[in-house]
């Protein structure tokens, strides 16, 4: 929702670009102290909070997650977002200052089928 629009509520949104907005400020502030500040953006992940709100199994969630994805092969998983957190928190990123690190496979790159893909989901449940 920080990089993607229309997808969310206007207030999801708004506070999405908010944590972007302070992480770039910050960023400036605090790098004259050597102080690195970056963020994550995760991509949709079948964790318990987004089952649950949706009322799907995982597995399922899981399936329409990848139907719409850019990279195949790939199931996103909360572990990814932790490994990016480790890499920004290790020496390796030493120089990365002010950056957003989307963690969603490619997916704010292109159109947004997974809006599709359940509005076809949710309209043919219904009609049942």
């Amino acid at each position: 929702a920080s990089v993607t629009c229309g997808q969310s509520t206007h207030a999801y949104a708004m506070s999405k670009h908010a944590v972007v907005g302070l992480m770039k400020s910050l960023c400036v502030d605090l790098g004259q102290h050597g102080i690195r500040v970056n963020c994550i953006s995760p991509g949709a992940m079948a964790t318990p909070f987004l089952t649950n709100l949706m009322g799907i199994e995982k597995n399922t969630v899981e399936k329409l997650i990848c139907a719409s994805a850019v990279l195949k092969e790939a199931v996103p998983r909360a572990e990814d977002v932790a490994e990016a957190a480790v890499y920004l928190a290790s020496e390796e990123s030493k120089f990365v200052n002010g950056l957003n690190l989307l963690v969603d496979g490619g997916y704010s790159t292109t159109n947004q089928s997974l809006s599709m893909v359940l509005r076809n989901l949710m309209s043919s449940s219904q009609a049942l």
